[in-house]
This record gives structure tokens, C-alpha cells and sequence, in this order.
């Protein structure tokens, strides 16, 4: 477990609803999400812009949680969640890192990825 005095972020993790589309496929519905708060570190790892027919920022991200949210439930993140925090709005990308200790899990260590523009 991550003591708190070092995840400063508060950030909710959005996961999408589910419908079906007019094929029978099921697939994500963003109008049906729900989210979970949780305390975080963010860290950017990367960024750069691509300027190819658009000027777009990209940057990936690291994010740091323990495995429950903010009202003591389990966490769950998966790679087709969404995280928003301060303002902005990342894409997981692939599934979260679990961190373990010998006895248990200690903390998932999360890709992100934003793109603006």
C-alpha cells in the first residue's frame, strides 16, 4: 500500500457502460459510464507534438494508486477506462500494472495517454 501523503492527486477513473450496436456486437457507451474517485501520483513521461496535416499535443503519462477508490471500494481500471484529473482527460492504455508485494498486491502502476488539438 502507498501511504496517502504521497498520492496528492484526486482523480476518477471512468469506465464505459455497455450497449449493443446494430450488429449485435457489444460495444462501449460513454453516455452510460460511471466513475470512482481515487487518490493518485501523475507523473508525464513523455510529450511532443505531431504537426503531420494538425498540431496536436500528445503525451504519455504515469499514474500511481492503490487498489481501492476513495470510498474504500476495490478499484478496478481497465485498458478501455478513461481517467480525468485536473481538468484533463487520459486514456488508459492496456491493461494497469499490478505492483505486488510477496503477501499481496500493493499498487497498479497505469499508462495514460492525452491528445489534444
Amino acid at each position: 500500500m502507498i501511504p496517502d501523503d504521497l498520492l496528492p492527486h484526486t482523480v476518477e477513473v471512468e469506465h464505459p457502460g455497455r450497449t449493443t450496436d446494430r450488429y449485435g456486437n457489444e460495444v462501449a457507451d460513454w453516455s452510460a459510464s460511471t466513475r470512482a474517485a481515487a487518490a493518485a501520483w501523475l507523473q508525464q513521461n513523455t510529450g511532443a507534438e505531431d504537426t503531420d496535416q494538425r498540431d496536436a499535443q500528445i503525451g504519455e503519462w504515469l499514474m500511481l494508486c492503490n487498489s481501492w477508490a476513495a470510498d474504500g471500494a476495490p478499484l478496478t481500471v481497465h485498458g478501455a477506462d478513461r481517467v480525468h484529473w485536473n481538468g484533463a482527460v487520459f486514456e488508459v492504455i492496456g491493461p494497469p500494472g499490478p505492483a505486488y508485494e510477496p503477501a499481496e498486491l500493493h499498487h497498479y502502476e497505469i499508462r495514460l495517454k492525452t491528445v489534444e488539438g
